[in-house]
């Protein structure tokens, strides 16, 4: 068997973040979208066991240029295990390759388990605050965790990371900025986001903490969410949700090759027709004229009014009620997807065209575990996946 050099990257797949088999090796079909393309993951991961012999249904915590983040749990706690200190084990799946002549667009990988972190350092505080971030050789990959803490009244932030090439955790005392208040005294963990060569530590109520975890001295910066208060909008505000489901409504990834905020927002007392779909892009991370960070939307926004009442939308036959973000075009940054009871479908925000449409999308998502409801960007990953071809 033969590697030749990396391919052109193929046409980018939606991970259910959720795999439904444990099978002899790690392997991902890749599915025609806007199907979900679901990942099989091996009982054994090269000569590390799970040591879980009944781990099922792995969740992909992460998905870049390093590969698939995935936490594999042993029941009960499978697939969405969001608490605090979770049990189970990290696996890198990396190097994905696809070979060449089967006829199969099926992909494989190399995996690699994530080491166990010694009894000194600190537990983990839970997957939403660990991200996967690419490096050039050697290192291959670092794999990060971010733990804001309080203690009397002073924010300070350990910064604990895994690099591939020294199989080992590391553990940094780290100087915390001071953030944007939020709707919540205490940062509030949400995301991680690879981005500009750094991770971006996500609290969808105020903003971000970013870090290069391999600086040889690793600082904190703060890069605030867009400021609404002289705006049209507001940023959080009468919905019935609450601050529970913000991850429904709020939504942060990379598209087009920049940072993009997505959020679905009306103001105090108005109908739901009237709710915006905004899609802000980062500019700058610190504009010295204002003091914080500088979004554009440049009209990139349309209201589920106008969405509701698009020819697309009424031939599709979807209900006129309110959707769940699901993900963001990974190309096209203007193109939003979302859930809405069984379905899955996406409109472009410039002119509320409904792009794409699936029925029953709910069924490849859920159907193997409880699970968050409604389902939201948490059951599902837009990638790119970046693999080289084998020919035997």
């Amino acid at each position: 068997m033969e590697r030749t050099q990396t391919e052109p990257r193929p046409s980018w797949t939606i991970l259910s973040r959720v795999a439904r088999h444990v099978g002899h090796e790690l392997s991902l079909p890749l599915a025609k979208r806007p199907r979900l393309s679901n990942l099989t993951i091996p009982s054994r991961f090269g000569e590390y066991p799970t040591y879980y012999g009944d781990a099922e249904h792995p969740y992909i915590v992460a998905a870049n240029d390093a590969g698939l983040l995935l936490h594999v749990s042993p029941k009960p706690y499978v697939g969405f295990n969001l608490d605090p200190n979770p049990e189970g084990n990290l696996v890198v799946a990396w190097d994905f390759y696809l070979v060449d002549g089967t006829g199969r667009d099926e992909l494989c990988a190399t995996t690699v388990r994530v080491a166990d972190r010694a009894v000194e350092l600190s537990h983990c505080s839970g997957i939403k605050s660990v991200g996967l971030l690419p490096l050039s050789s050697p290192a291959g990959f670092v794999v990060a965790e971010l733990q804001v803490v309080e203690d009397h009244g002073r924010r300070a932030a350990n910064l604990i990371l895994f690099l591939s090439d020294e199989d080992s955790w590391n553990e940094v005392e780290l100087t915390c900025p001071d953030v944007t208040p939020g709707a919540s005294a205490e940062w509030m963990p949400h995301d991680v986001i690879a981005y500009d060569r750094k991770l971006w530590w996500v609290d969808l109520t105020r903003g971000f903490l970013v870090c290069n975890p391999v600086d040889p001295k690793p600082h904190l910066s703060f890069v605030s969410l867009p400021d609404l208060t002289g705006e049209m909008f507001v940023a959080l505000d009468d919905r019935h949700e609450g601050l529970e489901r913000i991850d429904s409504r709020r939504i942060v990834r990379v598209s087009g090759g920049k940072l993009r905020f997505v959020d679905v927002v009306r103001r105090c007392g108005e109908p739901p027709e009237a709710t915006r779909v905004i899609v802000w892009t980062l500019d700058l991370m610190f504009d010295p004229s204002t003091g914080r960070a500088r979004w554009e939307h440049h009209q990139c926004m349309t209201t589920l009014a106008a969405i509701w009442d698009h020819a697309s939308y009424v031939e599709s036959g979807m209900p006129r009620e309110f959707p769940v973000l699901a993900f963001l075009h990974p190309d096209k940054h203007a193109v939003v997807y979302f859930f809405l009871d069984e379905y899955l479908f996406s409109v472009n925000v410039y002119d509320s065209a409904v792009v794409q449409f699936a029925g029953e999308a709910r069924g490849d998502v859920v159907e193997v575990i409880d699970g968050p409801q409604p389902i939201n960007w948490r059951y599902v990953l837009a990638w790119v996946p970046n693999f080289k071809m084998v020919r035997y």
